[in-house]
């Protein structure tokens, strides 16, 4: 047993926010005063005071904590004071292995002022992390809950939005940013980079997102940042639901309540709600922008930051892989500079010719057999223009094919529901079930019901947005850009050039995002 003058105290407090929230009224200043009066009465000498304020006690990972800990590894102090093992720690088996193997492995003691360090401490680490626990739970349900119910739960807003002045689980239109929003998906849906839409948005002086957050809450911005909008911020704006109305949530969360670090969900296990806020794009521009995602293609950049017209789209014929585009510049003797741009099987200009052959064609050739085949269909749809019109609903048809099933399945949630809420009724009439069930049951229902025919009604919107053609007018001669290629054409095969009677001919094959002839 230590004398009295060889007591070196360490006084450990700790309150997390779990522990303020379920009522715990021993705040950090009272834990403090507490134990330095015992140290003072006991005639001990106070070396410090550690205190981990707003830190679970399941996190092992506390900076004063870990401070103490090290202290007691160097003998800096003898013994620690605590007002009960729950500050300590929630982890009954890290508590337990704390005060029964280390401590006394490095000559230190573990005092409690509350409770008695027996041979019932080990229930009492066990009550404690149960307890820990059971908060947890909780407060996930009630964020699942929330969720579920299309409230908003995130701490910033989406860019684009802010939380309402009446509700702050409610997001409305940010009239600053929304129309950038819009900016950005009309941007990509014309066939702009990811990268190119930042450089622009930059050169026009548009304020990035989080640059933004902090000018709009009158503060500096503290991150050590470049301050300025990146391809991975256009990224992340450009595939996020929230902007057609949808709540999408829980994608993430910690691997349980002893352990913080935050793990990607599955995506069933995903909260989605549609129809939550008011949608910043039609559904018509999102499947657009969805679209060009899907094809996976970085855009090679030439020299003036820009796409080649025909980037992402060219195919060889032979190995399959994407054809590269190449610029060719020279000085004409007026003094003019001469520029020719070409395409090259991405094979060959990686691995040469033992690989693949070149698959060589200029844009200039490209361009005019393209025009050539757009005027060509321009010309069958004067012809026969309710067939060609017929063709692309069926396609935008297949493509609404999840929307519709999708549809059915709320339809029949509903009747469901209907039908529950009648055998309600007839169990109260009945007394089957008290009064105070019933009315849980019925508010539960509704909740249901009105979640139900929201995501109806989202769901025949967006159907609505695709029964016509209306972005792109065939009977209107278009010069050839990114943006009405993106729209009209999936992909274009390109074979070797050969030489027949003279003649070089290089079969182009073009292949429709419609079923056109």
């Amino acid at each position: 047993m230590l004398s009295l003058k060889d007591y070196k105290v360490g006084i450990y407090a700790r309150l997390s926010k779990e522990d303020a929230r379920s009522g715990e009224s021993t705040s950090i200043e009272n834990q403090k005063l507490m134990l330095t009066k015992h140290v003072e009465d006991m005639g001990w000498e106070l070396r410090e005071v550690y205190q981990d304020d707003g830190f679970s006690g399941t996190n092992q990972n506390r900076p004063a904590f870990k401070r103490m800990i090290a202290d007691v590894k160097q003998g800096y102090i003898n013994t620690i004071l605590i007002k009960d093992l729950s500050r300590l720690g929630r982890n009954y088996l890290e508590v337990g292995n704390l005060a029964e193997v280390f401590l006394p492995e490095h000559n230190c003691e573990l005092i409690s002022l509350n409770e008695k360090l027996d041979d019932m401490m080990v229930f009492r680490n066990w009550f404690n992390e149960q307890h820990s626990k059971s908060t947890s739970n909780k407060v996930r349900a009630v964020k699942k809950i929330c969720a579920e119910n299309g409230k908003y739960m995130g701490a910033y807003a989406p860019y684009g939005y802010m939380k309402s002045p009446d509700n702050r689980h409610k997001l409305i239109p940010d009239k600053n940013t929304a129309p950038i929003v819009r900016r950005i998906f009309e941007m990509r849906a014309s066939g702009m980079s990811h990268r190119a839409i930042a450089a622009k948005l930059n050169s026009d002086a548009v304020v990035s997102p989080r640059e933004y957050y902090y000018q709009s809450k009158g503060s500096k911005n503290p991150w050590r940042t470049n301050r300025l909008w990146t391809e991975t911020t256009v990224k992340d704006i450009l595939k996020s639901e929230v902007y057609i109305g949808n709540l999408v949530q829980g994608k993430s969360g910690t691997i349980s309540y002893k352990n913080p670090k935050q793990i990607n969900k599955p995506r069933d296990e995903w909260i989605r709600v549609q129809g939550a806020q008011k949608p910043l794009i039609d559904s018509e521009l999102w499947e657009r922008v969805q679209a060009l995602s899907r094809k996976k293609h970085k855009s090679r950049r030439r020299n003036d930051g820009e796409a080649n017209l025909f980037a992402g789209l060219l195919y060889c014929s032979d190995c399959g892989f994407k054809l590269r585009g190449q610029t060719e510049r020279r000085k004409r003797k007026d003094g003019s500079e001469a520029v020719r741009v070409s395409y090259m099987c991405g094979t060959y200009a990686r691995s040469g010719k033992n690989a693949c052959t070149i698959h060589s064609i200029s844009e200039t050739t490209l361009t005019a057999l393209v025009a050539d085949r757009i005027r060509a269909h321009t010309q069958l749809v004067q012809l026969d223009e309710q067939r060609i019109i017929e063709a692309v609903l069926m396609a935008q048809s297949n493509k609404n094919s999840t929307c519709i099933s999708g549809l059915e399945q709320h339809k029949k949630q509903i009747e469901k529901l209907d039908l529950l809420i009648e055998s309600l009724y007839e169990d109260k009439i009945s007394g089957l079930i008290p009064g105070s069930l019933f009315k849980r049951q019925i508010m539960k229902c509704e909740r249901d019901r009105i979640t139900c025919e929201k995501s109806i009604k989202a769901l025949e919107k967006k159907i609505k947005h695709s029964e016509a053609p209306n972005k792109f007018d065939f009977n209107k001669s278009v010069p050839v850009n990114r943006e009405m290629l993106f729209l009209l054409v999936d992909k274009i095969i390109i074979n070797e050039t050969k030489i027949a009677d003279g003649k070089r001919i290089c079969e182009v094959k073009i292949f429709y995002n419609y079923n056109l002839p």
